[in-house]
Formats: structure tokens, sequence, C-alpha cells
């Protein structure tokens, strides 16, 4: 709730900029995935916004715009804090205009669709249209920070290794039909900024997600706690979410 009401100081203060804000993240994908049936429920206390750079308004500067509105800036660039603390944290999506900043977020600027959102507060009235990633495009965002940070963790460069981001690629691969997760990579596929960056999602859903010792399934299991059911559903969905996006 309280990560919600502070998504909404942001999209409030970044007003003139929303036609160029997706948002992404956990409260993107509990926003197609619901509560679901796992004993682990939703929860984040952050929210996560992709911001194209192509298009993007000169005024008011972001900085400026989330400064006037109470926010402060974060120890890591495009991270601000808000009320209680609670981040937000403002990716750039890698274009053909822009550096590189956040790789895994360009299927999102293909693969979105306007949505309402609104506070879970019932006190707290707002209410903001905003694009958020497509359940594909998540998954495949998902899929590129639990490879960063596999890499990361067996270099020795990182412990933020988390369970939770497998377990929300779970909660899409389980709460979203697979032919509609393939028609979004396809999707990504055909759109020559997307694709590079879809085949790598790809292979990593291949190469950590198609067994009962790969990463992901394990990983998500423990988010789970420990649910016995969540490893082989893992497998079976990334297996037949494969074969149908590549063959049809």
């Amino acid at each position: 709730m309280a990560a919600r009401t502070v998504l909404l100081d942001a999209l409030e203060a970044l007003d003139n900029h929303l036609p160029n804000i997706v948002l992404v993240g956990a409260q993107a994908v509990y926003l197609h995935t619901g509560a679901g049936n796992l004993v682990q429920p939703p929860m984040t206390t952050d929210a996560d916004l992709a911001l194209d750079t192509s298009a993007l308004a000169d005024e008011p500067e972001i900085s400026s715009a989330l400064t006037g509105a109470g926010f402060s800036a974060g120890t890591h660039p495009g991270s601000w804090r808000g009320k209680g603390g609670i981040a937000v944290d403002i990716m750039v999506v890698p274009s053909r205009n822009t550096a590189r900043i956040t790789a895994g977020l360009e299927p999102a600027l293909v693969d979105c669709a306007p949505h309402l959102i609104t506070a879970l507060d019932p006190d707290d009235r707002r209410q903001v249209n905003l694009r958020v990633a497509g359940p594909a495009a998540l998954l495949i965002a998902k899929a590129i920070k639990v490879e960063e940070r596999l890499a990361d963790a067996d270099s020795g460069k990182s412990t933020r290794l988390k369970e939770k981001d497998a377990l929300d690629m779970f909660r899409l691969l389980q709460a979203v039909e697979t032919d509609d997760l393939a028609h979004g990579i396809r999707r990504h596929l055909t759109d020559d900024h997307a694709n590079e960056v879809t085949m790598r999602g790809l292979r990593v859903l291949e190469a950590h997600g198609t067994t009962s010792r790969s990463a992901l399934p394990m990983l998500a299991a423990q988010a789970a706690a420990g649910d016995v059911t969540v490893g082989p559903s893992f497998v079976a969905l990334t297996k037949d979410l494969l074969s149908t996006a590549v063959t049809r």
C-alpha cells in the first residue's frame, strides 16, 4: 500500500512526462497476476519506472520535479526516496539515441498498454493512466536481472541475488496464458531494438529454467516458502513457453 502511494506521488510530480514512462518491476507484475494462490503473498517496497528519453519533454526537469514533490535523491543514480524512505527507481531504457543504462527494459517500449493505476489506500482517491509493461516484457526483464545477479554471485562481486525475482517470473508464467506470453515475445523479436535482449532472455530461460536443478526454479521454490510444486511447475511452464514462442 505504501509503495503504491509513493508511486502515485512520483507520477503526479512527473505528469508532463507520463507518455514516456512505463511501469515495470513488481508492481507491474502484480497488476497482471493478481494475488495468485501461492503461500507467499505479493509484496514490494518500491516502484520501478522505465523512461524513454528519445521523446522526453524538456520541462519540467525530472530531478527538480521530484525534489519539488518532496522526494530526495537516493544513493544510486535514478533512485529517489519518497515518504517513509520508499524508493522509486527511474531507469533509462536503452534506445537508439541514448547510452546503455539499464539492460532488459527494451521490450517494455514495444510491449505495453495503458492501465488505470489506483491507490491501495481506501482513503486515497487518486488514479493515473499509465503505460504498463506487458507480461512477456516483464518476464524478459526479470530474466536479464537474475542472469546479471547470478553472474555477480559467481564472481563474488555481489550478494544481491534475490529469490523473489525468480518467484515473480513464476507468477507470470503461472497466471498468464502461455500463448499470450509467446505472442508478446514474438512481438519483441520483430522489433530491431528489442530483438537482441529478448533473445538473451530466452537463452537465460533455457539455461537456468528447464531442469529441476536449474537456478530459476530452485530460487522460486525457496521464495515460495519451500512449496514443492513451484520448482516442477516452473520447469514445465518454461519448456512450454520456449517451445510455443519458437515454433509458432
